[in-house]
């Protein structure tokens, strides 16, 4: 049970990096949130930008408006605790507190949070029938959660609508609170912008990229020595050399930020 934060500062650090307000906000502050979300009758969708999502919404206004208008976009990487860092630099009175939670943590302490409080869980989308191992294993891990799968569209990128109505149908038919789409950046996002309103029960839905990956065995997830030292990236590229073309967008996104002028907001949520 994520703990009651009523009685003391909650304040989330809000911090523009290069045009996206990231919120850098602890696990247990998301989880506290998430707790009140679930018990409203709105619907509200997570986001999880890290240094390569940024430099896709520098070419993408739609990607670009889901970040920001996300009701929490946590710091998914050590790259953005850098820029943070780096914009921060010379207000030392703002300096302390920011840290980053990674997608695939999140996504972990929900479903513990699910199984505790009886919510459903709704896993979508994932290659290599991830999607249903994940959905196994994390049963295993939380004793009473509830979980259901479908793999979704094979190409996402040209999704057609009976793909999409099936995604709909499935989804509507269990009823989760909680909605983990894995169809990766920008996809999943922008999917879950398009139909969260169309899922009636679902209160919170997330893009979490390759998760269901880590937790279907499919992908085996970084030492926690590396995962500390904000290598899980270096790791997974190990792994799966084909992403090196795609980590090629840190080079860029370090010279933005260093280069480019970057706002500071801070709001509390």
């Amino acid at each position: 049970m994520a703990k009651n934060l009523d009685n003391y500062r909650t304040k989330i650090n809000k911090i523009d990096i290069l045009g996206i307000g990231v919120d850098f906000i602890s696990l247990e502050k998301a989880l506290y949130l998430v707790e009140k979300w679930v018990k409203t009758n709105k619907q509200y969708q997570i986001t999880t930008p890290n240094p390569e999502h940024i430099i896709l919404s520098l070419n993408n206004y739609r990607f670009k408006n889901v970040l920001n208008s996300s009701s929490l976009a946590i710091a998914d990487g050590i790259g953005l605790l850098w820029a943070a860092e780096h914009i921060l630099k010379n207000k030392k009175d703002q300096q302390s507190g920011l840290v980053k939670v990674s997608g695939v943590d999140l996504m972990q302490a929900l479903c513990r949070l699910a199984a505790e409080n009886k919510w459903r869980v709704f896993l979508l989308g994932g290659r290599e029938e991830a999607a249903g191992k994940a959905a196994a294993n994390l049963k295993k891990e939380f004793s009473g959660l509830e979980t259901a799968f479908f793999a979704g569209s094979s190409n996402i990128v040209k999704e057609t609508e009976e793909e999409r109505k099936q995604a709909l149908e499935q989804i509507n038919k269990f009823k989760p609170q909680l909605l983990f789409v894995a169809y990766g950046a920008p996809y999943q996002e922008l999917w879950i912008a398009d139909n969260l309103s169309l899922l009636k029960g679902v209160k919170v839905a997330m893009g979490v990229g390759g998760s269901f990956d880590y937790f279907s065995g499919n992908v085996k997830r970084a030492p926690i020595l590396l995962q500390k030292l904000g290598m899980e990236w270096l790791w997974r590229l190990l792994l799966q050399p084909w992403r090196f073309q795609r980590q090629l967008s840190l080079l860029r996104f370090v010279f933005l930020v260093l280069f480019v002028k970057n706002s500071l907001n801070q709001e509390d949520k």
